[in-house]
């Protein structure tokens, strides 16, 4: 009988515990939201936008934990001088991204917390009054939120989770001296090319010789999403290449191998009176 007792004493614990350290997204009151960007979502849009960010999954809590969540969201205040936490305005979506908590004190824990995960670890801020902690959105595509808490104070910041850009080969042949390179591209509507008008994405192409010799060409810019793109490049010597293309959004870029392609012309010669065969 006393073991019995016992164990549904120990049960009851468990729960307990279990029930006042589970994960939740529930931000605290008055918690200071940073916007960096002018292209960042303002405080009273945080909680459509991070709902938006989410659709692409189930929601992960119950609905009182996301109810608490979207009240909290509510008391934001919207300010551009936070000073707690720092990351990046965009990260890769199931890809870690470090962000910083800025405190007074040192070696005090910082809690950081995510609007996909809740609660996703802690770190003992250094001589410097900073903690870090690397934190990655696995289901969110679009806006997010992180935030620092410790004791009484908070402070969050909204981040923008998209994928990389992708660029993908359609022609690549010779033409005389020059090569004709047409590709394909896409660029996530996330990224800081779409969301930034000050920021365009672009296509550069790279090209290095059987024998020697390499080139690039300028990086071409272009403002839409997606589409294709069409280039002629001219390498200063005849022979065969390997020409690939990177594609970039302003933070992630991405190099694609187009292939193989030979062009007519005077070889490359390092050594033009060496006996080169």
């Amino acid at each position: 009988m006393f073991k019995k007792c016992g164990f549904t004493a120990l049960m009851l614990l468990s729960q307990l515990w279990i029930s006042s350290h589970a994960a939740t997204n529930a931000l605290p009151e008055n918690c200071s939201y940073g916007r960096d960007t002018s292209y960042n979502v303002s405080g009273t849009n945080v909680s459509s936008a991070v709902q938006s960010g989410l659709s692409v999954a189930a929601n992960p809590y119950d609905p009182s934990s996301w109810a608490q969540f979207v009240y909290s969201l509510g008391k934001l205040s919207d300010s551009f001088d936070y000073l707690r936490i720092e990351g990046p305005n965009h990260v890769l979506q199931g890809q870690n991204s470090r962000f910083k908590g800025n405190l007074f004190d040192i070696y005090a824990y910082v809690n950081f917390n995510t609007s996909e995960s809740g609660y996703v670890g802690r770190d003992k801020s250094n001589l410097d009054a900073n903690a870090y902690r690397d934190v990655k959105f696995d289901r969110t595509h679009g806006y997010g939120l992180v935030w620092v808490t410790r004791a009484g104070l908070c402070s969050a910041k909204g981040v923008w989770v998209q994928k990389k850009p992708s660029v993908s080969p359609i022609t690549l042949m010779g033409s005389g001296g020059s090569f004709i390179a047409e590709v394909s591209y896409q660029v996530d509507p996330y990224s800081k090319a779409a969301k930034d008008p000050a920021t365009d994405a672009s296509i550069q192409f790279f090209w290095s010789g059987d024998d020697g010799g390499a080139g690039a060409s300028p990086a071409y810019k272009f403002s839409a999403n997606s589409g294709t793109f069409r280039t002629f490049e001219n390498p200063t010597y005849g022979g065969g290449y390997s020409v690939s293309a990177r594609i970039s959004d302003g933070n992630f870029s991405q190099l694609v191998q187009l292939g193989h392609v030979t062009v007519s012309g005077a070889p490359w010669r390092p050594c033009p009176t060496c006996d080169i065969p």
